[in-house]
């Protein structure tokens, strides 16, 4: 450890001595044992262990050396040994990966699939009592991935249950974040790389000099026994970043330690994450850099050492979102609904939203629902089962098959009539209904959802609803430009009669997603900003409602609703 000597490690109310020799390691627990009693502690001997190692390299062994506490004997580490510290095993020749913490972890996620909780509410149990149990242990112990990848793929399946997902279905949901629309379930072997690489950072940037100082002097040892020489910060930024060139190239006669975990744990996230540690000459620092899903370059200063595990893990997360966005079926709706948080509202309370409609829109974003236009293999009839179209897929099903009109004008009512019911804006307000005083080719045909007219200040607001299906960004803003270009003829008629006319457009996806671009037109609307956030919420749940009772009429010849045109109960 460089120059310095350290004698005590304590976290909290654990202890660890250590000493040169048995000696001095009887005189340390003297002293200890005395300062304790000063204030009126005693230690417990059966809940304490020694190790004591002799010789170097393959010659070192452990020997049953007897130290006294309290006056009685303290159990006395042989090879193979492990005595449970941190939560981690620690001995000479030990694994310290926790096997029983995983196996208890493994168990205690069938307890809750088992249980009555909801499905949302499993997800939120999983991610705050039971993941956060093993965050300490990944830090810093020596943790072999298979047993890791055991609860991954425990974790995994129980995800896809909870989202009512078949197992072909892509795994990213499971990981991405609620308010992206996913499970929020990191798998295990990438928050290991994170939280030991968040670790080393932490110590290397700690406040606290000792801390900082013993980290800087154990991780210069541990690359000078790799490079054969002293080393310069360059070369320990190349070192922690996995680089296997010039003198950093090939296997380390080294034990493996920490800093070796970290060099390891950086390079397998180096191919997501392309993270990396850099060493700032000008201010002599070192920092972390990774690349966001868009492209950009996240630099994590010392400064930022309190951010650095948050910011490490939603670069994991965006790395998964990408991935999934980047596949040509099950992504397309996902870059559309993942932007928008109103839209995955549910996703931890499941408010304002049903089982049956918590049990469909999942599926129904990855494109994995039964319809003949989505099978994934073999070479039937893809034919729409009701309207006979050429292709049964879920755009269709929802937004064009003619049988289920009805239920889409009903949708689509029931958005107008949330916003309808918002609405601040001074005037007088009709709703579908022709512009008094327009005529002329088809302008007396037009039938905006909702206009608001007033005389005094001679204006005129149009705003027309609509229902796409969320098939990647460009629906969205084709679906926003054909109702502008639609009304803007009426426009044209009103303005030359000495109004002044604004044409506006409300998007709501088929599967749920608030348009951002419906925020500029809520204001125009002068909608209360307060009853704003619950009619988003609202709206969306309802979309999903009536998408819901569309597919299973659509699937099963069913009637899913009895709510008469333009109502929608609850």
């Amino acid at each position: 450890m460089g120059t310095t000597r350290w004698k005590n490690l304590a976290y909290a109310d654990d202890l660890a001595l250590i000493a040169g020799s048995p000696e001095e390691m009887r005189l340390l627990l003297t002293t200890a044992e005395a300062e304790a009693k000063k204030i009126g502690l005693r230690f417990n001997p059966g809940k304490c262990a020694t190790l004591h190692l002799r010789g170097k390299g393959g010659k070192q062994r452990a020997v049953p050396t007897e130290f006294i506490m309290d006056d009685e004997p303290v159990k006395a580490l042989q090879a193979g040994q492990a005595y449970q510290h941190l939560g981690i095993p620690t001995g000479y020749q030990v694994r310290q990966t926790p096997v029983a913490t995983i196996e208890q972890l493994i168990t205690d996620v069938r307890t809750v699939d088992d249980s009555l909780l909801t499905q949302w509410q499993k997800f939120d149990a999983v991610a705050t009592f039971i993941l956060p149990r093993l965050d300490f242990v990944m830090r810093g112990a020596k943790v072999r991935k298979a047993g890791l990848t055991a609860a991954d793929k425990a974790i995994k399946r129980a995800g896809k249950r909870w989202l009512n997902l078949p197992q072909r279905a892509s795994p990213e949901v499971v990981f991405i974040p609620p308010y992206r629309g996913g499970g929020g379930l990191l798998p295990l072997a990438d928050l290991a790389d994170v939280l030991t690489v968040a670790h080393a950072f932490r110590m290397l940037t700690c406040a606290d000099g000792s801390v900082s100082a013993l980290a800087r002097e154990t991780l210069s040892d541990t690359v000078q026994r790799k490079l054969k020489r002293p080393p310069v910060q360059q070369d320990i930024a190349e070192y922690l970043s996995g680089s296997l060139e010039g003198e950093l190239f090939g296997p380390s006669t080294d034990n493996s330690s920490f800093w070796s975990r970290v060099r390891v744990a950086t390079r397998r996230q180096a191919a997501q994450l392309e993270l990396k540690w850099r060493h700032d000459g000008g201010r002599d620092e070192l920092s972390l850099e990774c690349k966001s899903s868009r492209g950009r370059t996240v630099i994590i200063p010392p400064e930022a050492r309190t951010q650095v595990i948050n910011r490490l893990r939603t670069a994991i997360q965006e790395h998964y979102l990408a991935t999934l966005l980047a596949k040509p079926d099950q992504g397309k709706v996902y870059e559309v609904s993942s932007g928008v948080r109103v839209a995955n509202h549910f996703m931890r309370s499941g408010s304002y939203t049903r089982f049956a409609e918590w049990h469909f829109v999942h599926r129904a974003r990855l494109d994995v629902l039964p319809l003949n236009g989505a099978r994934r293999w073999g070479e039937g009839d893809k034919r729409c089962r009701r309207c006979n179209h050429a292709l049964e897929s879920l755009p269709h099903v929802l937004c064009h098959c003619t049988p289920h009109s009805a239920a889409r004008q009903l949708r689509h009512d029931a958005i107008v009539a949330r916003v309808a019911k918002a609405v601040k804006l001074p005037g007088t307000m009709t709703i579908n209904q022709t512009v008094a005083g327009v005529s002329g080719g088809n302008l007396s045909a037009l039938r905006p959802d909702i206009i608001i007219r007033n005389e005094t200040t001679r204006s005129v607001t149009i705003v027309d609803i609509t229902v796409p299906f969320e098939n990647r960004r460009e629906s969205f803003a084709e679906a926003r430009d054909e109702k502008i270009r639609k009304y803007t003829p009426l426009a044209v008629a009103l303005h030359s009669r000495g109004y002044n006319v604004e044409v506006e457009a409300i998007l709501v996806g088929a599967l749920d997603t608030w348009d951002p671009c419906n925020e500029p037109v809520l204001r125009r609307l002068r909608v209360n900003q307060r009853y704003a956030s619950m009619m988003r919420r609202l709206v969306v749940s309802d979309t999903i409602h009536w998408s819901r009772d569309i597919y299973v009429e659509h699937a099963s010849g069913v009637r899913q609703y009895s709510a008469p045109p333009g109502e929608r109960p609850g």
